[in-house]
């Protein structure tokens, strides 16, 4: 073996590094290698642990989102139901004052339509009074004598109704 060792040029040295190499290899495989390879599962069990974490913790945010984002929705249905159910009052509040509007305006037609008439018949009556009055000042003058003033009167005042119900007063025309 000496000339095999020899013709490779191969000496002592190189021998004694290849054993010291082979028992640093045993050495590591035995006592280095297990404690690596455990801390390197561990830290391999620690980074799937995080990641199921981190999953987990993504798949609560995304729930608590879609929770917010119902609630959310569900204020804007709420605020837009409170907008039209104040716009409905609105709109009934403002049909009622003016169905009030109405109805008042009506009362003060009809009441000045009342006074209209009232009027109309007081002015009627004091026309026949007024004319009652010419009528016996004319005949009185004409008969240049009162023979009864109450008698006169009584007379006038059937005449002028006769006539007020032949429609001689103007009470047809107005």
């Amino acid at each position: 073996m000496g000339g095999i060792l020899q013709a490779l040029n191969v000496n002592g040295t190189f021998l004694a590094q290849i054993v010291d190499f082979v028992l640093l290899v045993l050495f590591m495989r035995f006592f280095v290698w297990p404690p690596l390879a455990r801390a390197m599962e561990q830290r391999k069990q620690r980074v799937r642990q995080e990641l199921a974490d981190a999953e987990a913790e993504r798949k609560r945010a995304e729930a608590e989102r879609e929770a917010q984002a119902r609630a959310l929705e569900a204020a804007r249905s709420e605020a837009q139901a409170i907008v039209e159910r104040a716009q409905r009052t609105a709109a009934e509040e403002a049909r009622s004052l003016l169905d009030e509007a109405r109805a008042q305006g009506e009362r003060l037609q009809r009441q000045v339509r009342e006074e209209i008439a009232r009027e109309r018949e007081a002015a009627i009556a004091a026309l026949r009074n007024e004319v009652a009055e010419l009528v016996l000042e004319a005949t009185g003058k004409l008969l240049r004598t009162r023979v009864d003033a109450a008698e006169d009167r009584r007379l006038v005042e059937d005449f002028i109704a006769s006539a007020a119900g032949a429609g001689v007063d103007g009470g047809g025309q107005g």
